[in-house]
């Protein structure tokens, strides 16, 4: 469970958890802490031991002493881990052992080791905190500090004069480390919160990316939905109708009635590889990997290609760059010539077909027109549904463009569009 934050915390716990990761990583900074605040704090005693006698000034002896100093030490580097829950109860804790040895055994030179200590609570809570609240505490330390060290000098030697001269020498030892060691904090603590701050964005940047890639999946099943739809409404129901008109043409006039059946084969045909373009669609979109893109303008040679390989004399003249055209209005276009060959194919085999696409600044322009279709492949009149027609002319209108189809004077079909481009650009 997460520790409570206290209030004006800029970081949360898990930034100064960064030292305390594990119990082991805590004993190790209590130990090494502990040992270095000891040796500096008995270094002045040891020293004078190993010179000769001297004259022990106090009451306990020297053995007995050394033990409550390093004690001391070892309680003032554990406090360091109260950072974790409580930063600013650690930094007066350490305070607070310093004062207590000071006040206790009067050894103010031999704990100059503890301001280090005192340093590293207070670099603790700046990196958690505010740059505000950070200086406010190191105010509060020095005042702290520096008044008990005043206060016990007064006492010590009676001179208040002689006391702030004590006091004032002993101001910079305690104030720079702390004063170094909240500057180095508040550097931390910005440091990690634009770290933090990067991994949110990215992480916010991830999630979007995913809504962003599953919409389009789901346009992107829309389109195929909409494509297998469309498939199934022409050329099925156009097989059901040639169907009909065969097994009604089949008493009287069974040539006729045979003739309707092959072109219920090729519109099996037609309909088998839209169905299988959808469908590989369909799959594309389900793998792992990256779906094909949807068909355009730029592959209308394609489609000129195709239909030319099943037998179609098909010419294609295009006049202006497709490359830059919205998606939109390309993908439509080619949908429109599609459907357009793909009825010239079922009305009119072997008929010859002519395609030109111009795309000005302003507008794209596309026209199919097939010729007649010849004597040996006449269609049969009344078979054509309208459902390529209609829904040609609803996806123009829904891009404000037109539309017309309609006979040509030679017998044939044709086919015109046109589709504004600045209004959806």
């Amino acid at each position: 469970m997460n520790p409570p934050r206290e209030p004006g915390l800029e970081l949360d716990a898990s930034a100064t958890r960064t030292f305390f990761r594990t119990r082991r990583a805590a004993l190790i900074l209590v130990a090494i802490v502990s040992v270095s605040t000891t040796v500096q704090v008995l270094a002045t005693p040891i020293t004078a031991m190993m010179a000769g006698p001297v004259d022990w000034p106090f009451d306990i002896s020297i053995s007995l002493l050394c033990v409550i100093l390093a004690l001391a030490c070892v309680a003032q580097a554990s406090a360091v881990l109260l950072s974790d829950r409580w930063p600013r109860i650690a930094v007066f804790a350490t305070v607070a052992v310093y004062l207590l040895l000071l006040g206790a055994f009067d050894i103010p030179n031999w704990l100059i080791g503890t301001y280090l200590v005192v340093a590293l609570a207070q670099f603790l809570l700046a990196r958690r905190v505010s740059a505000g609240s950070a200086v406010v505490c190191l105010l509060g330390v020095v005042v702290a500090g520096m008044g008990g060290l005043f206060t016990w000098a007064v006492f010590y030697s009676g001179d208040v004069g002689t006391a702030l001269s004590f006091m004032a020498n002993e101001f910079f030892r305690f104030t720079a480390p702390a004063l170094g060691a909240t500057a180095l904090g508040i550097w931390w603590g910005a440091q990690v919160r634009q770290v933090n701050l990067a991994r949110e964005q990215a992480e916010l940047a991830r999630q979007e990316h995913d809504a962003r890639v599953n919409d389009a999946r789901e346009r992107e099943r829309a389109r195929i939905a909409q494509e297998l739809h469309d498939v199934a409404g022409q050329h099925l129901a156009g097989l059901v109708t040639l169907a009909d008109a065969a097994i009604s043409l089949a008493p009287a006039r069974p040539d006729e009635a045979i003739r309707l059946v092959g072109e219920v084969r090729n519109e099996g045909r037609f309909a088998a590889a839209s169905l299988a373009g959808a469908l590989s669609d369909l799959h594309a979109a389900d793998a792992a990997g990256p779906a094909e893109t949807t068909r355009d303008l730029r592959r209308a040679g394609e489609l000129v290609e195709f239909w030319s390989q099943r037998g179609m004399p098909v010419s294609f003249d295009l006049d202006g760059a497709v490359s830059d055209l919205p998606a939109v209005v390309s993908t439509t276009a080619y949908r429109v010539l599609q459907e357009a060959l793909t009825n010239a194919a079922k009305h009119a085999p072997g008929a010859p077909v002519t395609i030109s696409v111009t795309v000005t600044d302003e507008e794209l322009r596309a026209r199919v027109v097939n010729q007649a279709p010849g004597t040996d492949s006449m269609p049969v009149p009344g078979l054509d549904l309208g459902w390529g027609l209609r829904g040609m002319r609803e996806r123009v209108e829904l891009l404000r463009g037109t539309l017309f189809a309609g006979p040509t004077p030679t017998g044939g079909w044709d086919v015109r569009i046109a589709i504004p481009i600045d209004p959806i650009a």
